[in-house]
């Protein structure tokens, strides 16, 4: 036992100085893995439930075991994040992070067993998945609500075949796409959301959509006949809208990949976000819509909800949340970064200490 103290009173002095960044990028870490089983989880049960073919007995026992293993890592997540940033004490704080550490690996096995889970399920409907829900917290300010508003009147328009969301690094593209993704659902026969691969060639693109359309290529590797398959499977769907996530600078052509162009009146729409110029090819024939950075009142009130601070503690902190709020130039992302890091914490001295050490921070452009 004091040998199992003085390791751990060790380890912890040394974690404590490396940083307390370590410890709020394995929350951030945790608040992501646990996010993704949930999803995941939920996607599963969609599948499961919208499927009319009948499961063995195998099958069904396989899947509540696993939906019920998840949902207890899923509790354990948010009891972890919960504890995350109160203990000041080395031990505890050695200890925090050491379960922070062993719960997110769990949290991966486990989401990585649901793979077989959720393909079985997607094998089992009849037919091309016609489109699922994305989980995504609501719209906050002016500026995304506006932004969300041309958005689907673009989507609304018959003459506008293909819509870029375009916007600086932590922006919200990916977030209000999200958004607009779902109030597709109900608007076209098919939605498909097909996240950008990681490393974007014409062939790795023709992969991506070819899953969330199911079109079968039979290992052939010639790029035209690749495309021409793609391109007829997509013709065959009716109304479609197809969503592309986070798309860097490419040379080739959507045409290129297999993805056609809407035709006027065809009810079809292409949709993607990036963050590149907007002089690459395969952003040619697009409408382009910026998002632009949050207002000023907005930011704040942003800072202020994920921080977590109420009304009543704001004269205690002498303008720190405001001026914190400021350095992050209306960036959400960089805005709920630095706020999570200083959730609930009352202490004005933390707070200088933070506005100090960010004016060392380079904001995003």
């Amino acid at each position: 036992m004091v040998c199992t103290a003085i390791f751990l009173g060790i380890w912890g002095l040394l974690t404590y100085l490396s940083g307390e960044a370590s410890l709020d990028e394995r929350k951030r870490i945790l608040m992501d893995e646990t996010e993704s089983l949930t999803a995941r989880m939920q996607d599963i049960q969609r599948e499961i439930s919208s499927t009319q073919v009948q499961r063995g007995k195998k099958r069904k026992r396989d899947d509540c075991h696993w939906m019920t293993e998840g949902q207890k890592l899923v509790d354990e997540g948010e009891r972890l994040l919960r504890q995350v940033g109160r203990w000041r004490c080395f031990l505890l704080g050695a200890k925090i992070r050491w379960d922070v550490c062993k719960l997110v690996n769990a949290l991966k096995v486990h989401d990585k067993k649901g793979d077989v889970l959720l393909k079985h399920a997607l094998s089992d409907a009849r037919g091309v998945c016609r489109g699922y829900h994305i989980p995504v917290e609501q719209l906050f300010g002016q500026v995304a609500s506006e932004a969300f508003n041309h958005l689907k009147l673009l989507l609304e328009d018959d003459i506008i075949g293909r819509i870029a969301i375009h916007g600086i690094r932590g922006i919200g593209k990916t977030f209000l796409m999200k958004h607009i993704h779902n109030y597709a659902l109900n608007r076209f026969d098919y939605v498909f959301w097909v996240p950008s691969p990681v490393e974007f060639t014409i062939k790795c693109v023709q992969d991506a959509v070819a899953a969330v359309v199911k079109c079968d290529f039979a290992c052939d590797d010639d790029l035209f006949v690749r495309a021409s398959k793609l391109s007829g499977t997509l013709a065959k769907l009716g109304s479609f809208a197809l969503f592309l996530d986070c798309v860097p600078k490419a040379d080739f052509s959507l045409e290129q990949v297999g993805i056609p162009v809407p035709r006027e009146s065809s009810k079809c729409k292409v949709v993607l976000s990036t963050s590149s110029t907007l002089e690459c090819k395969i952003l040619d024939c697009f409408e382009t819509v910026e998002i632009e950075r949050l207002l000023k009142e907005d930011a704040y009130e942003l800072f202020m909800h994920k921080a977590n601070i109420g009304k009543e503690s704001v004269s205690s902190l002498d303008g720190f949340p405001s001026l914190l709020a400021d350095r992050c130039c209306g960036v959400p992302q960089m805005i709920e970064n630095v706020a999570s890091r200083m959730c609930s914490i009352d202490d004005p001295r933390e707070w200088k200490c933070a506005l100090f050490e960010f004016n060392g921070v380079v904001p995003l452009r």
